[in-house]
């Protein structure tokens, strides 16, 4: 809070060396970053790196590029009342900001919220999991020391302990990715200070395949987005829902899709990872041997290898089965995809909106009927069509969810934005002439019909009738004294050029 209240991050010259020397730390410890994810998950360095680092290169390198557009002061109109006047918003940092990442995408989620912190000039606190992933953390730390500024951006490792410590201070904003439990928790602790939050919590991502869509494509795409880091994502396809017509040909190619990635035997590709810990894996396991019955690819479980094989599971249409089940009782956070079949997409509409709004939704159709249903009809923090998890990719989207699945969003401008604080800005003349009397008390009977004249409620096409009949005056003013006009312009011209 020190070095926030100094001064030193509010100047855009800080901000650019700091977002900078980011670039410069994802450069040069590449290695260690992605050695230490596959240590800790078995992340392969290609998934590693185009999943986490490089998505926060392109974040800080639009952030730069933006940031002099980002900062500047916006005119905006000024109302009659306030005419003569300016009316502008100024984003300004909210000051000592805390950042709490998550285990899953350990870089990813610490540091693209950081630049956002650091574009809108914030002094930061960066919390990174080390009790979930110890050498990616160890590696984190280090690095951020060596080429941030520390004075004010502090990266701190630590466990619950540390959270809950850091919890009990007062912050100018609070910035959480995980669970929506904790997020409970940390939304209370905000609260004691009326520190504004974003939580980027999860939920179930509900993704539906209809009969007139690609089911190759879909099928690949699904596979991707639901077993990539063993499912331990939170915008994967947590469920199907998959039409009668194509239930079968889905199956057969999302197997299809799973053996391709993977291999015959998942546990030996370098590709696959593994669960964060043996917990989460006896957690996730008991979804798969509850319904071994229902398994139709995978269902291998070993808690001490902290290994899950890809595993989908068919409940056909057996709605009621599917939904008791332990797999769609919490989000499932792991490499299982339950799967459902549906005739009519309204069922699948109420079925969605009987439960907790998701962060995203995903439909492959091209039936724009189908489509249009599920994104006017659903609401969900995102709604992807024939894609899933890749709009996390593209910088003029906000990512945030709505309920239970999050509160707030950033990612690009939005980054900047949720780090800010938009303040309102008006200036106006002080001469007396432009005091009007009538503003002040008592108020005659002139008083009240002029202020009635003014503060009239009006269509907007008035204001712009009004606009272009003040242009119109104008030019018929000077049109009709157009000589005098181009003596008073050659006049000019000889003044400024001599």
């Amino acid at each position: 809070r020190g070095a926030f209240r100094s001064g030193v991050t509010r100047p855009a010259s800080w901000r650019r060396r700091q977002l900078t020397a980011l670039l410069a730390m994802l450069r040069d410890g590449r290695e260690a970053l992605l050695e230490g994810m596959r240590i800790d998950m078995n992340r392969d360095h290609a998934t590693g790196y185009f999943m986490e680092l490089n998505m926060v290169e392109h974040a800080a390198q639009h952030a730069l590029d933006h940031l002099d557009e980002w900062m500047a002061l916006k005119t905006v109109a000024t109302n009659l009342v306030n005419v003569p006047g300016s009316s502008a918003l100024k984003s300004e940092p909210f000051g000592a900001v805390l950042i709490v990442g998550c285990w899953n995408y350990p870089l990813l989620l610490a540091l693209d919220p950081l630049v956002g912190a650091i574009a809108a000039g914030n002094a930061v606190v960066l919390k990174v999991p080390s009790d979930m992933v110890p050498r990616t953390s160890k590696a984190l730390v280090e690095l951020c020391k060596r080429y941030l500024d520390t004075k004010a951006i502090k990266c701190l490792g630590g466990d619950v302990k540390m959270n809950q410590a850091l919890l009990k201070e007062r912050w100018d904003k609070i910035f959480y990715t995980g669970s929506t439990n904790v997020g409970r928790i940390v939304y209370q602790a905000a609260a004691e200070h009326l520190t504004p939050v974003t939580l980027e919590m999860g939920g179930k991502s509900p993704t539906i395949v209809g009969k007139t869509s690609n089911i190759d494509v879909a099928a690949k795409r699904i596979a991707w987005g639901r077993f990539t880091n063993a499912g331990q994502t939170c915008v994967s396809p947590d469920h199907v829902f998959v039409h009668q017509d194509v239930a079968d040909k889905f199956i057969q190619k999302i197997k299809q899709a799973v053996t391709e990635f993977y291999g015959e035997d998942a546990r030996s590709s370098e590709f696959y990872c593994r669960m964060i810990n043996q917990r989460h894996t006896t957690r996730v396991g008991a979804m798969v041997t509850e319904h071994k019955d229902k398994v139709c690819h995978g269902g291998a479980v070993d808690v001490s290898g902290r290994y899950i094989e890809p595993t989908v599971i068919m409940f056909g249409s057996d709605w009621k089965e599917f939904e008791a089940s332990k797999a769609m009782a919490e989000e499932i956070f792991g490499p299982v995809l339950p799967v459902a079949v549906y005739s009519d997409y309204r069922s699948v509409i109420d079925f969605v909106n009987k439960h907790e709004k998701p962060l995203s939704l995903y439909v492959f159709s091209n039936d724009k009927n189908e489509t249009d249903a599920f994104l006017h009809e659903t609401s969900s923090g995102a709604y992807g069509v024939n894609e899933v998890v890749t709009y996390l990719s593209n910088h003029e989207l906000p990512f945030g969810g709505v309920g239970h699945s999050g509160v707030g969003r950033y990612h690009g401008r939005f980054s900047f934005d949720c780090f800010s604080h938009l303040k309102a800005v008006m200036q106006r003349p002080d001469a007396t002439i432009f005091d009007i009397p009538a503003r002040y008390p008592p108020y005659s009977s002139w008083k009240v019909a002029l202020l009635g004249a003014v503060q009239a409620v009006r269509p907007a096409w008035h204001f712009k009738l009004l606009r272009y009949a003040t242009l119109g005056l104008v030019f018929l003013v000077l049109w009709g004294n157009r000589k005098q006009v181009a003596t008073w312009l050659h006049w000019l011209i000889d003044l400024t050029l001599g």
